[in-house]
């Protein structure tokens, strides 16, 4: 039987280089099993790795939002409200209900766009913050930053043809996934000491 190797790849895919996930990662990992053997010489006790968005992980310990995880909870497993009717706040009790009446239950598919009601909701934060009206109809949600900037790329790039500029320095998420997509990148360099003009 013929196996999959790296000749079957989209050549694209093999251009990708995430440095989130690359060399510093590989390197504080390799730190990281240093430290637990408990026979070393480095000159610090702990990793906290900073490379990504990520305040919950151990070590910084930052307690999360407690509001989206109860919500969370409740849309998981509804009979939770129940037992926690007087324990929780009304707010996500009530918030839980309104979207449970909306989706149903979660783990099904929903409007490709996101969950009309919570589009609703991000476009009335929209206009409420910024002052300026957003349309539910405009709004697209993704399960993270990732995806949503390779849903966008994918739209907007004809490989090899089409530039898009980056500040610098640049989170890798967008160079890897213009590499994904082959797109160009075209970067800017922004000033410190200018407040991050370009």
């Amino acid at each position: 039987m013929r196996q999959l190797t790296t000749a079957d790849l989209n050549p694209a895919v093999l251009d990708v280089q995430y440095a989130v996930r690359g060399e510093l990662a590989i390197k504080a990992e390799e730190h990281r099993n240093t430290l637990e053997t408990g026979q070393h010489n480095l000159p610090f006790d702990r990793i906290i790795n900073s490379n990504i968005g990520n305040p919950q992980q151990k070590g910084l310990d930052q307690p999360p939002i407690t509001f989206a995880r109860q919500i969370a909870a409740l849309m998981e497993y509804p009979p939770l409200a129940e037992i926690v009717k007087d324990k929780w706040p009304s707010d996500v009790l009530a918030r839980a209900k309104e979207l449970q009446e909306e989706i149903g239950s979660i783990g099904a598919y929903s409007h490709s766009q996101g969950v009309p009601l919570i589009r609703k909701s991000v476009a009335k934060f929209i206009s409420d913050r910024d002052g300026y009206p957003a349309d539910p109809e405009d709004i697209f949600l993704t399960a993270g930053a990732s995806a949503g900037l390779a849903l966008l790329l994918n739209v907007l790039i004809t490989p090899n043809q089409t530039g898009i500029l980056i500040p610098i320095p640049q989170y890798p998420l967008y160079t890897a996934t213009l590499a994904q997509f082959s797109g160009v990148a075209l970067p800017y360099h922004l000033s410190e000491p200018d407040g991050w003009k370009t």
